[in-house]
């Protein structure tokens, strides 16, 4: 993990009062909430598709 993301993670944990392991999981879970198709094969294929059309 590069020093930025590491030191944003710290702060994110002395904020929240988590550890930064439970802090990583639940923001990692959010994300996976909020975009679960994002590495969709099929949803990357029809996007590149319809970029090329333009």
């Amino acid at each position: 993990m590069d020093e930025t993301t590491n030191q944003k993670l710290l702060a994110a944990r002395d904020r929240s009062g988590r550890t930064k392991t439970n802090e990583v999981f639940i923001r990692l879970k959010d994300h996976l909430n909020r975009f679960p198709d994002f590495y969709n094969a099929s949803l990357v294929k029809e996007e590149a598709e319809s970029i090329d059309d333009i």
